[in-house]
């Protein structure tokens, strides 16, 4: 979802030499493109929302589009949604969507039917709400402006250990949470020091590490507080312990994420930029080379495990393969080699040509095995030596040898004859980049990768598949 330019789907990586283009793109909503969620089974169909609590289910093949948006009966009160109202796809079973008001829905049949908890909300009449010393009641322009209710649903979470376990987060201030699946609930914001009361969760994240442990972040900007808060539980809301130390004293928190494969590794995103922790937030570090922007939404993907990060502005980001962050409190010695994640061959096309203004094309990532490694202090070369099963170096690379940590790229292939890692590079006006010359690629397998530095070596194996 991209707000007010509605919402598009698209790939992260092409077969097209050139890029991503925009041609790989297309827009499959309207309106302000808020949430999505793909269904796992089957990426032809996906669950879509935009501004005010319109929910659908998309079929990107034949292009239908179904309402599924929760309403009340005949003669009941209208159900309240947040501008950009939540919305959930359960990690134990797809057919499960949660979707967030002023109170739960939850649909066991794909968004044909819905079930509805009581109101979570705190009910507060929000014209009795001061903005600058001015109550709602008395503004005479732009009067609720950007929203049309109060006391609805910002933010939800489903435990990955248990589905019983939901969180909910409220724009008043009110946090929720359910051990048996919806049926009661109870309210822990009041649980949380160090803030004002009525404070907007601005996200909740279950937790990887126990069905009760939790994190939850607040926004406070509204009241002039521009500080970061994120507080994690370990006994269902019962208590909270802050986090947030070590993050920068103005940035007002807007998601956080937990690493699936460590939960002490977590990210943050806040008005201006993303933070990491590898401690379970006992520090924080700002990433590097990223725009000073506001992060508004981030995620893990389940498989390749790149974070992508939602600017506001600034485009989407990725970082490929964070498996080194998850194994980084592992990382010792004079020189350690992370695990390299599976590669794939893929033959690139040259398919598009001189296109004028709709020249834009977006970066592939890069093409073969991501190899990532940290190097203490000390001075000398650094090599990678690729090997086969039998024990054979078919390729060695000089690489950066500088202390820290340094990522590179073997790109699946042998050397040009005569040649041990120096490429020809071509280059001519209109290009849309250099024509490198390079040898052929490797036979898919199983090969070893072995760091030599410092004195010290460091093995690691990494799965090659081919062309599919």
């Amino acid at each position: 979802g991209l707000q007010d330019n509605h919402s598009f789907m698209g790939p992260s990586q092409t077969r097209r030499w050139a890029g991503i283009v925009n041609d790989d793109w297309m827009q499959n909503g309207f309106g302000d493109g808020m949430h999505w969620q793909v269904d796992p089974r089957d990426a032809r169909y996906a669950y879509g929302s935009s501004n005010g609590g319109s929910h659908f289910r998309y079929d990107h093949v034949t292009g239908d589009m179904v309402d599924i948006s929760p309403e009340p009966a005949i003669g009941e009160e209208p159900y309240r949604f947040d501008w950009t109202s939540p919305s959930l796809l359960s990690q134990h079973d797809p057919d499960v969507l949660y979707v967030g008001g002023n109170r739960l829905f939850i649909s066991r049949d794909r968004g044909d039917t819905w079930e509805r908890t009581e109101d979570l909300s705190r009910s507060v009449d929000r014209d009795r709400l001061e903005l600058m010393g001015v109550r709602g009641s008395d503004l005479t322009i732009s009067a609720n402006d950007g929203t049309g209710s109060f006391g609805e649903a910002t933010t939800l979470a489903e435990s990955p250990l248990d589905p019983a376990v939901l969180w909910v987060g409220f724009d008043d201030g009110n946090l929720q949470v359910t051990r048996d699946g919806g049926r009661t609930w109870t309210e822990v914001s009041r649980n949380v020091g160090g803030i004002a009361d009525g404070t907007y969760v601005s996200r909740v994240a279950a937790s990887v590490r126990a069905p009760g442990v939790a994190y939850a972040t607040f926004d406070a900007h509204r009241d002039g507080d521009f500080r970061p808060y994120v507080f994690r539980t370990e006994d269902f809301g019962a208590s909270w312990t802050p986090v947030h130390q070590g993050l920068p004293a103005l940035g007002s928190v807007n998601v956080i994420v937990e690493h699936p494969d460590n939960p002490d590794v977590l990210f943050v995103g806040t008005e201006s930029a993303m933070h990491v922790s590898t401690d379970a937030g006992r520090t924080w570090a700002r990433m590097p080379n990223l725009p000073t922007t506001a992060y508004d939404d981030a995620l893990i993907h389940p498989r390749e495990k790149d974070l992508v990060l939602g600017t506001h502005g600034r485009g989407i980001w990725i970082l490929d393969d964070t498996r080194p962050l998850a194994e980084w409190a592992r990382a010792s010695g004079a020189a350690h080699l992370f695990s390299v994640a599976p590669a794939t061959i893929q033959n690139y096309r040259k398919d598009t040509s001189y296109r004028a203004e709709a020249e834009y094309a977006g970066e592939n990532p890069p093409d073969g095995a991501l190899i990532t490694y940290r190097l203490a202090g000390g001075s000398g070369p650094a090599v990678l030596r690729i090997a086969r099963a039998d024990g054979e170096v078919i390729r060695t690379l000089g690489v950066p040898s500088g202390e820290g940590t340094h990522r590179v790229n073997w790109d699946l292939r042998h050397p040009l004859p005569g040649e041990d890692d120096v490429w020809e590079r071509h280059t001519a006006p209109g290009l849309a980049r250099p024509i490198t010359e390079r040898g052929p690629y490797v036979s898919p397998g199983r090969y070893t990768v072995t760091l030599e530095a410092r004195g010290a070596t460091s093995t690691q194996t990494v799965e090659v598949t081919g062309d599919p």
